[in-house]
């Protein structure tokens, strides 16, 4: 079984303007990942009994003006649409389809229809995860790739080369962006420091959380309102169409971190943003998002 379905009533833990349901939304991909490759990702050991997490890389949320991450509102119900591409014993892909329409959620998720993100009533996203654990220093810095020895994965289908995720986060490791700026203008460069919260942005393993990366974006991206001199009530209608995360590295409680933003002008007159976030005092690199966003004017 590598393709699945479920319903979802949309609760008051699952929505909001914050990362709830980027958070919510990659507790289904555990749910199938456990589903499907025989491994209870919970509760996973390596070979040698230690935990083992199934740590996210590349987080990709790409929606229309009509459903974007922070539509979803009480009471919606939602009809996800997951299937699962195997990438040998340290990883996985999970794709989610998700939509109001149920209909529309019985038909096939192929991944030629998934990544040409036609339908504007539809949320598209990526996950794409790897196997880690705390190597022998036991900080969030020192992460080391570490499979359990039950992750059944040799009957996930393969995803087709041209829509691999690896093309993306490549260069957004080369680059620091994941989008082709050749015709913006970059209008703003800020830097906005940050400090690992210990009282809210770490899991239940004690690892920086991966929807706390999205809540320290957003938080960056508040910054940039700020100093552009608009309001907060425009922030909270910002529009995100698609955004795309790579986790490059993990920090302990109390950790100073910056973060650096760049702001383009596109030709269509639309926004993009690239934040980069790295520990303050090594320039170790955390962190590598881009957000396109559309304006308050075409509503």
């Amino acid at each position: 079984m590598t393709t699945m379905r479920r319903s979802e009533l949309i609760r008051p833990g699952m929505c909001g303007h914050n990362s709830l349901f980027a958070g919510q939304i990659g507790d289904w991909t555990w749910d199938a990942v456990t589903a499907a490759c025989g491994t209870d990702v919970l509760r996973a050991r390596d070979a040698s009994g230690a935990p083992t997490y199934l740590s996210f890389y590349y987080y990709r949320v790409r929606g229309s003006r009509r459903f974007h991450l922070r539509s979803p509102a009480f009471g919606d119900e939602l009809h996800i649409t997951t299937r699962l591409f195997g990438f040998g014993s340290e990883s996985v892909l999970t794709l989610h389809r998700i939509t109001r329409s149920a209909e529309k959620a019985a038909l096939p998720l192929d991944p030629g229809d998934f990544y040409a993100f036609a339908d504007p009533d539809c949320l598209y996203v990526e996950n794409f995860n790897r196997w880690v654990a705390r190597g022998s220093g036991g900080t969030n810095a020192g992460l080391v790739r570490s499979s359990p020895p039950n992750f059944a994965h040799g009957h996930l289908p393969a995803l087709p080369e041209k829509f691999s995720p690896r093309h993306a986060y490549g260069r957004a490791r080369r680059e620091l962006t994941f989008l082709d700026h050749e015709d913006d203008r970059l209008e703003t460069e800020l830097r906005v420091d940050y400090e690992v919260d210990p009282s809210r942005d770490l899991n239940g393993a004690g690892l920086l959380y991966f929807a706390a990366y999205f809540s320290i974006v957003d938080r960056v991206l508040l910054h940039l309102w700020r100093h552009l001199g608009r309001d907060d009530r425009s922030f909270l209608a910002r529009l995100v169409v698609d955004q795309q995360l790579c986790y490059l590295g993990n920090a302990d409680a109390g950790q100073p971190l910056t973060a650096a933003l760049r702001h383009w002008r596109r030709p269509d007159g639309h926004e993009a943003v690239d934040v980069v976030l790295s520990d303050r005092g090594t320039g170790r690199l955390l962190a590598v998002c881009s957000l396109r966003l559309e304006g308050e004017r075409d509503q």
